[in-house]
């Protein structure tokens, strides 16, 4: 007997990455670091589109596949389980929100609109599109529904015969459309929906479907059950199907994932690998060279093969079956739970993959987690004074002295190994435990000592922030402070008319605190006296039905004070007065918590909970005068070689959006083009070389040695 269920493969991934480019637009880009998991795929001419199991929609326009771009700005949730495209809309339906089509406009970016109206299920299993207006979708326990006007609205189509309601899956054959059921086989319909006919045999009649395939080029359904795999001819128009065995050459007990094929041939992906056997003569042959271990389902496009895995993005050969390269450019659907930076181009990652270190601006990662015994449950991560501190899940701190290159457990009095904030400041690291004791102790030191006097019996805390000599910590029953030589804490919650405090900052003379459902408090740092800031709402807030009262994480840096929210970033520069966007919000999906904000010299970091990081540039926000204008200037002027030198492996970046650029060698003669941000692998001769970038602020230029 077979079993069939989604489980997992084997690949082997062989990086061949010459030269990137990203996006030149001023909008939050991804930053890695790239993976994750693929739930579903829909292609539409050479665009193709992936949903994931939590991480939203992504898109490739390159017909080499070589990038993606996130498209999940507007989907109330990222769990996409079923994509199709009707040749002029994308439709997306989700696990827990329903459909949501890619229609809505704001100048010239794009975003998803919920279209739910009629849909009494909003657990989508499938879609499939009949012409440009008309979508079949299939939910979880409400059967299939229609539109005929493009999702506006919805209207069941179960009849009698249609009496098993949880939707396994949705295909064309032909004119004709097949569903699979839980318990319930496989029916279709020859008239869009308007009534039902019983397509089972024996083999498949009240049998659980897992997945189908519909060959055109041959006029068969291929399709997996719970007790074998099976095959019928005339599947557009035969209404008394027989199904047939096709199993030669599979492992007992394998369990298969997805079917698919490309007319010649059929193709398996199964938790013992790749299967592909000829139309003509079915018989499996296992294709396993350089797979990896989680594959979701294979996809026949134009000269490629794309293989979609569960944990590591995208990956491709030219040559079924044969060697594979990854793809994941640009696909950032990685569970990520902190972000730390530094300095100009230093930004480490906290990650379900563990912690990954970039030194050169997130052009490129380093795994780091050597020493680091819980590398994959690092709740936070803290860089401070040349120093990197993590808090892990079972194995409580983690020091580096050497920007993670090795790690050592620093947990000497610690009475709970369960560490779910970290902090550096003024030459002592902090310490919040899962029970909500905190401790501090020396940078040079391992002994940590609790600083929990002062605060009431099971307070929950929820951030810490430094001001002059005092510390001010967030609580779920509001403010506390304490001076750095002072052993208590003392309440200021004066006016504080929301004690429920997410998240604090401060900025000169002016202390913040971000509440939940209140937006943000603003005080003096004298005596602590709240009053609330303006409303913490922009444009993009109100478009995308996000609430910005919400606050997740306030930062500040260079004259301005952030607060995010999910699905955004807000700014303030005048104490709260007014709030402006922090940077273009498209692209950074609007399902997503925004849990920490970081800073390089010229840029803003953001982490997202299941999409890795975004970030975007500094330069989009207004000069304040007499604060930011070096780092303004810096940020609209510099072009970065990263190294420098550098062996002919290198990354080109400028915060100014480049819109082409130029190396040359010393001699002037033209060596590369390419345009936007770009990674270089090249080999150069040694010597000196020149790049030269037009950017939407002019020409800039930087000097780089090949050695």
């Amino acid at each position: 007997m077979i079993h069939h269920i989604i489980t997992k493969s084997a690949l082997k991934l062989l990086p061949v990455l010459i030269f990137i480019n990203t996006q030149s637009i001023a909008h939050f880009g991804s930053k890695g670091p790239f993976g994750g998991g693929v739930s579903c795929v829909a292609v539409n001419d050479s665009v193709v589109y992936f949903g994931t199991f939590t991480g939203g929609v992504f898109q490739s326009i390159n017909s080499k596949l070589v990038a993606w771009s996130p498209r999940s700005v507007g989907l109330k949730s990222g769990k996409i389980t079923a994509l199709a495209h009707t040749g002029k809309y994308l439709f997306a339906g989700t696990a827990d929100s329903g459909v949501f089509v890619f229609n809505g406009y704001a100048g010239s970016d794009r975003y998803w609109l919920k279209k739910n109206k009629g849909l009494s299920n909003l657990q989508i299993t499938s879609l499939v599109a009949l012409d440009s207006a008309t979508v079949l979708v299939g939910t979880n326990g409400g059967g299939i529904f229609k539109t005929t006007d493009r999702g506006n609205t919805w209207f069941a189509v179960n009849n009698a015969i249609l009496h098993h309601f949880e939707i396994s899956a949705i295909i064309k054959a032909g004119d004709r459309v097949v569903h699979a059921s839980i318990d319930g086989g496989v029916y279709a319909t020859d008239d869009k929906g308007a009534s039902w006919i019983d397509f089972n045999d024996e083999q498949t009649d009240d049998i659980t479907v897992s997945a189908l395939s519909y060959n055109s080029a041959t006029n068969e359904i291929l399709l997996a059950n719970r007790d074998g795999l099976f095959i019928t001819d005339s599947a557009s128009s035969d209404n008394t199907p027989n199904y047939g065995l096709v199993e030669s050459g599979l492992p007992s007990g394998i369990t298969i994932s997805s079917i698919s094929n490309d007319g010649a041939h059929w193709y398996l992906v199964t938790d013992k690998g790749l299967f592909a056997s000829s139309v003509n003569n079915i018989n499996w042959i296992k294709s396993n060279t350089g797979m990896i271990t989680d594959a979701t389902l294979l996809v026949p496009f134009r000269n490629n093969f794309i293989l979609g895995t569960a944990h590591n993005g995208v990956v491709k050969t030219l040559s079924f079956p044969y060697i594979w390269t990854n793809v994941a450019t640009g696909f950032n659907n990685l569970k990520t739970y902190s972000i730390t930076t530094g300095g100009n181009f230093l930004v480490v990652a906290a990650t379900e993959k563990g912690v990954f270190i970039s030194k050169d601006l997130a052009a490129s990662y380093s795994a780091s987690n050597k020493g680091l015994t819980d590398s994959l449950n690092v709740n936070d991560i803290a860089y401070g004074e040349n120093r990197l501190l993590a808090a892990t899940k079972n194995a409580g701190a983690f020091f580096s002295l050497d920007s993670g290159s090795t790690w050592t457990a620093v947990n000497n009095g610690i009475p709970n190994l369960e560490v779910k904030k970290v902090y550096i400041s003024n030459g002592i690291k902090y310490a919040v435990l899962s029970n909500n004791l905190i401790f501090s102790a020396p940078l040079n030191s391992d002994q940590w000592t609790a600083i929990q006097n002062g605060l009431p019996t099971g307070v929950i805390i929820s951030s810490l922030a430094f001001y002059g000599n005092k510390l001010i910590l967030g609580t779920d029953k509001g403010i506390y402070t304490k001076q750095f030589s002072v052993t208590i804490w003392s309440v200021a919650n004066t006016n504080l008319s929301n004690l429920n405090v997410t998240s604090v900052t401060s900025w000169g003379t002016k202390i913040y605190a971000g509440t939940m459902g209140s937006g943000v408090f603003m005080s003096d740092t004298g005596s602590v006296n709240w009053t609330p800031t303006s409303k913490t709402s922009i444009a993009h807030t109100v478009t995308m039905g996000l609430n910005g009262d919400y606050i997740q994480d306030m930062a500040s840096y260079a004259g301005y004070v952030y607060a995010s929210y999910k699905g955004g970033l807000l700014a303030t520069s005048d104490n709260g007065a007014t709030w402006i966007a922090g940077g273009n919000q498209f692209n950074l999906p609007s399902y997503t918590d925004v849990n920490k904000i970081s800073f390089v010299t010229t840029r803003v970091f953001v982490t997202t909970q299941n999409n890795s990081l975004y970030s975007n540039s500094l330069s989009e926000l207004p000069v304040i005068a007499g604060l930011n204008e070096e780092i303004w200037a810096k940020a609209k002027g510099s072009l970065s070689v990263v190294p420098n030198p550098n062996n002919g492996n290198f990354y080109v970046s400028s915060v100014s959006p480049i819109l082409q650029l130029s190396i040359y060698d010393a001699s002037g003669v033209l060596v590369k083009e390419g345009n936007g941000e770009s990674v270089f692998n090249l080999v150069f001769p040694k010597g000196i070389y020149f790049v030269k970038a037009k950017t939407e602020n002019g020409l800039i230029s930087q000097k780089f040695i090949v050695e």
